[in-house]
């Protein structure tokens, strides 16, 4: 048989045949049988011999038909691993672009559009409520939220700078949205308190948005109902208004510093006597700066300074003077201008003006009898 060949496929010889008569008579020689015995005893050699060569066929077949089933099953964990790599990689290709560019991946509504375009906070300002940290309510004023319009959304809102700190020349990372923002932020306790008003029921709403606590909410809502609707609201005296505005400003940072600590507190609660003590402050400052401005107007060489920038037309103030303080100061500079003796008693005069940058037209009307009291001045625009 044919080393290659199937022994399920071949049919046995005629050993009845010539070809086959030699290995008769050795048998017949050997075993002294007759020539059909020797055929049949060779049929029954060949046919053992063909159960042992299909058995090894099988056998082997087997093993190669393992082996290729094996290798298939190798290849098809390999392949299928690949893919899943390959997949896993554009997975994480995918992620890193809807991170990089979230824009615009962002989902909408399948809804029609408001009637009226809403403005939002800055990113900033979002993010800071967010991690529940301080924010100044200047973000959520009409003023603040223009500002947030008008800032570029172009530039990746996490992105930063590097940008000088301090008089040493170091350098900081300083964000950019950050950075465009902060040259214009009011603090609190410049805030008018109808911008106060504009802010609250905003920063209200926004810190539900981002899932703020309810106590809390409910905490800064009612901490400020109780000062909208405090008595000196309707005081005639403009410093019991800036002591609200004052204590708005500095109670909402100390609660939010001491948030998780043995001094935390409830901020609905007003304290009156702290109430009391910010308004006597701000009336003695007041009173002080009006002092120390009347002392400085009347010494000679503020008078002289004055009159030398008169005369060169370089107008520019000695002090920087708060808005709230101008009529204050303007009353005592007047007074000084009057009583001190710089305006002639009679006709008029041209003054510069501390406080405005500008040149006044002062006119005084004299009297002529020595004893007759300081003529009054008038002031004209």
């Amino acid at each position: 048989m044919h080393p290659h060949q199937n022994p399920h496929d071949v049919h046995p010889p005629d050993f009845h045949s010539d070809k086959y008569a030699p290995s008769r008579q050795n048998l017949v020689n050997t075993f002294h049988i007759t020539q059909e015995v020797a055929a049949q005893q060779l049929l029954d050699l060949w046919r053992a011999q063909n159960v042992l060569d299909r058995q090894e066929w099988d056998d082997e077949h087997e093993h190669v038909a393992a082996q290729e089933l094996q290798r298939r099953e190798q290849a098809r964990q390999e392949r299928e691993e690949a893919e899943r790599r390959q997949q896993e990689e554009e997975d994480e290709a995918r992620k890193e672009e809807r991170k990089k560019h979230r824009t615009k991946f962002l989902p909408f509504a399948d809804v029609p559009p408001p009637s009226t375009i809403p403005i939002t906070p800055s990113p900033l300002a979002l993010r800071k409520l967010q991690k529940g940290e301080y924010i100044p309510l200047y973000f959520f004023t009409n003023k603040g939220l223009a500002d947030a319009q008008s800032v570029s959304h172009s530039v990746d809102d996490e992105a930063y700078a590097v940008r000088p700190e301090g008089e040493d020349g170091l350098h900081a990372f300083v964000s950019i949205a950050a950075a465009k923002i902060k040259p214009h932020i009011i603090v609190d306790q410049d805030l008018t308190w109808s911008q106060i008003d504009e802010a609250t029921h905003r920063m209200l709403q926004a810190m539900k948005e981002v899932h703020w606590p309810a106590d809390r909410v409910d905490a800064m809502f009612q901490f400020w109902m109780n000062l909208a609707s405090h008595e000196w609201q309707h005081d005639t005296d403009e410093n019991a208004r800036q002591a609200l505005i004052l204590y708005q400003a500095t109670y909402r940072r100390w609660w939010h510093d001491t948030l998780g600590t043995a001094s935390s507190f409830n901020p609905k609660h007003i304290d009156q006597d702290a109430l009391i003590r910010i308004k006597a402050k701000i009336t003695d400052q007041k009173h002080q700066a009006a002092e120390k401005w009347a002392q400085e107007a009347s010494t000679p060489s503020v008078r002289q300074r004055t009159e030398t920038n008169l005369n060169h037309a370089r107008f520019s103030p000695t002090y920087p003077i708060p808005s709230r303080f101008l009529s204050l100061y303007l009353s005592i500079w007047l007074h000084a201008h009057c009583t001190l003796g710089w305006i002639p008693l009679h006709g008029v005069h041209r003054t510069w003006h501390p406080i405005h940058n500008t040149v006044l037209t002062l006119t005084r009307v004299g009297f002529t009898h020595p004893l007759a009291p300081t003529p009054p001045c008038y002031m004209h625009s």
